[in-house]
């Protein structure tokens, strides 16, 4: 999984694939999967054996900081059709799906994952003309008088194409208006959409004030939780504005010689969804006109291009460049607008696709630069190199007290539990490295945020349980992950922080966990498999559980109970001595699962992402490892896995120390 890729012309890297064969044909490197990677590799247990390796990964970090941004992840070209659905043609992008019913003006695209994240983030359509004729206002629909598509593939790039003879009808009778064309342009070394209109005004249309439209359709239409609400601008008229979808209405936002603007939706910071607009002629943008036919859910948005005065012959024409994230602080328009341009500026000498989408866990990155920075503060690296570790660390710890924490403490939807967790395991990581109290000021305000995710219920006993939630705004489910991550968080926070909250937090998380017999869809049909779970109470009252069935659930919650049982803290160890049978059961699940996930070939361990899973991924390799390892339950090191057939034995399913 390890290997080079070419992210510039001028300097290859190193990083780690999501999975060791492309899968589905994708070829992708996610930042966060390698920062978990770092993690795993300077563990004491490896003992340096990977410090090439953690140092190339390391730069591979390094390189997708854009501060305040950690870039998401990238991946190698592809561009392919996929087939057809009726009238639509179908697309693989690197990153993105593409469909196009072009003799309906319509081209769709989204951010493609290999799961059900997967969704319909942009219709582009609804177009429409409007202009003066002797003194009088018309529209005419560009949809109703297509006349000739095309689509042509050129390598990696792709063009969508759509033309028509407009006609009005002034005292009943047509009226050429003249030939609109509208041009999609994607190429598979960026994530740029480039949409591009032209109006040939016929030589005897007497108009004038004709307005070109960018439409963006169905902006609202649920599918794979696509709901946007919300329109930034940025640019150098002090009349810009910004728009949030209210009651039903049409309304034009303000946006005269915006350089940028985005419509975007109201999420967790790492899972909003975003349009990002960048006009190549600002001075012709006159506003956005918008509808809202739902209350809070923007349904069409239309950038209108105004070309003022008589139009008798002319050829007008708007271009946009256009990109879809995943994640991201859409308030800051003004770093989405350089980040746009910066796009623009690179794609003729980029080699693979970015995803500018934050990172999903912003802590893993921060966690694994503290980890970093203590494996190598005894080693002999130069000290230059330790402060550029130490200053990216505190630099975007300050980044995410600014705009995760801030956000949180005014209500706003940023923090997601998982990640808040690995910012305090790299913080704790920190302190312990430098001394400095500075550390412990911010671990003791992280575990406050933390402690508002905790929602606490009566489990089926009847005794006070709790669990963590992935959101408090939104999101408000308990998921396996997210909650060992928060309890092994605040478990280790404890150590260091005197607060008696913190153990009875932990002794009412713990109570969480359950064990549940689950059907698992299968490519082979359906599986029944005993797992460990969480239950809870959900905001009406309803009894939910959430199956820990993957092996990077494991390692998390092993994690957990391995620091319990680790614990200084009396009144944790009581804590701990409490759920000790539930654990040591628990504990027995987990280790099943992993020992029917592992594989032994080319002189290496594989534990696989599930008993089902025929290969492992870029998450699940370091998170189950790390579980291993802290349990106890994989006392050979990084040598002994790539060791003699008798070592391959000693770690077969069922035989694993």
């Amino acid at each position: 999984m390890y290997r080079a890729i070419d992210l510039t012309r001028d300097r290859k890297y190193f990083a780690v694939t999501e999975t060791e064969r492309p899968f589905g044909g994708d070829n992708w490197f996610w930042t966060d999967d390698n920062a978990k990677v770092l993690e795993f590799l300077v563990q004491p247990e490896l003992d340096h054996s990977y410090a090439n390796q953690a140092e190339e990964i390391f730069q591979f970090l390094r390189l997708m900081c854009h501060a305040p941004f950690f870039f998401r992840r990238v991946s190698t070209p592809r561009l392919e059709p996929v087939g057809e659905q009726g009238t639509t043609a179908c697309y693989y992008h690197s990153l993105m799906h593409l469909r196009c019913d072009l003799k309906k003006g319509c081209v769709t695209a989204g951010i493609r994952f290999h799961d059900n994240r997967t969704a319909d983030n942009l219709l582009l359509g609804a177009n429409c003309v409007d202009f003066t004729h002797s003194g009088r206002n018309y529209t005419v629909n560009v949809e109703d008088s297509i006349d000739t598509v095309e689509t042509v593939q050129n390598g990696y790039v792709l063009n969508f194409q759509h033309s028509g003879d407009l006609y009005f009808r002034p005292n009943g009778h047509p009226v050429r208006l003249g030939r609109i064309n509208y041009t999609y342009t994607i190429d598979a070394r960026h994530m740029l959409i480039n949409v591009a209109v032209t109006l040939e005004v016929d030589a005897e249309a007497d108009v004038s004030d004709v307005v070109l439209t960018i439409g963006h359709d169905q902006l609202s239409h649920g599918g794979g939780g696509v709901m946007y609400s919300s329109i930034f601008t940025e640019g150098l008229q002090p009349n810009a504005g910004q728009f949030t979808a209210g009651e039903p209405n049409r309304a034009v936002v303000p946006a005269s010689g915006s350089t940028y603007y985005s419509i975007a939706q109201t999420e967790i910071a790492g899972f909003a969804l975003a349009v990002h607009s960048a006009p190549r002629q600002p001075a012709r943008l006159s506003g956005i006109e918008t509808l809202v036919q739902e209350p809070g859910k923007l349904q069409v948005a239309r950038a209108r291009y105004r070309f003022e005065g008589l139009c008798r012959g002319a050829r007008l024409a708007a271009v946009e460049d256009k990109m879809l994230t995943a994640g991201g602080f859409y308030r800051r328009s003004a770093d989405y607008a350089n980040l746009i341009r910066d796009a623009v500026a690179m794609k003729s000498a980029q080699e693979v696709c970015l995803d500018y989408s934050l990172s999903y866990d912003y802590g893993a990155e921060l966690n694994a630069f503290a980890c970093y920075f203590a494996a190598i503060s005894s080693s002999a690296v130069v000290p230059q190199v330790r402060e550029e570790i130490r200053h990216l660390f505190d630099l975007y710890l300050r980044m995410y007290f600014e705009l995760f924490v801030g956000g949180h403490a005014h209500q706003q939807n940023t923090v997601f539990s998982r990640q808040l967790a690995f910012v305090i395991l790299g913080v704790i990581t920190m302190y312990r490295a430098t001394g400095s109290e500075a550390y412990v000021r911010r671990l003791l305000q992280l575990c406050e945020v933390m402690l508002d995710f905790e929602k606490r219920f009566d489990d089926v006993a009847g005794a006070s349980a709790s669990g963590f939630l992935m959101g408090v705004q939104s999101q408000r489910i308990v998921f396996v992950d997210c909650h060992s991550a928060a309890l092994l968080a605040l478990t280790r926070a404890a150590d260091y922080v005197d607060d008696s909250r913190l153990a009875a937090v932990i002794d009412r998380g713990l109570t969480c966990y359950c064990i549940e017999t689950t059907k698992i869809d299968w490519h082979d049909g359906p599986h029944k498999i005993d797992v460990i779970a969480v239950e809870w109470l959900d905001d009406h009252g309803t009894r939910q559980t959430n199956h820990g069935y993957w092996n990077y659930h494991a390692g998390l919650t092993l994690r957990l109970f391995a620091a319990l049982r680790r614990t200084a803290r009396p009144a944790l160890q009581a804590v701990a001595a409490r759920h000790r049978e539930r654990i040591e059961l628990l504990e027995r699940i987990m280790r099943w699962h992993i020992n029917r996930s592992l594989s032994w070939r080319d002189g290496a361990v594989e534990i696989r992402s599930s008993v089902l899973s025929t290969e492992t991924n870029s998450e699940t390799q370091p998170w189950a490892t790390l579980g291993l390892l802290e349990r106890g339950w994989c006392n050979a090191t990084a040598r002994h896995w790539a060791g003699s057939d008798t070592e391959a034995e000693r770690l077969r399913p069922g035989k694993i120390n």
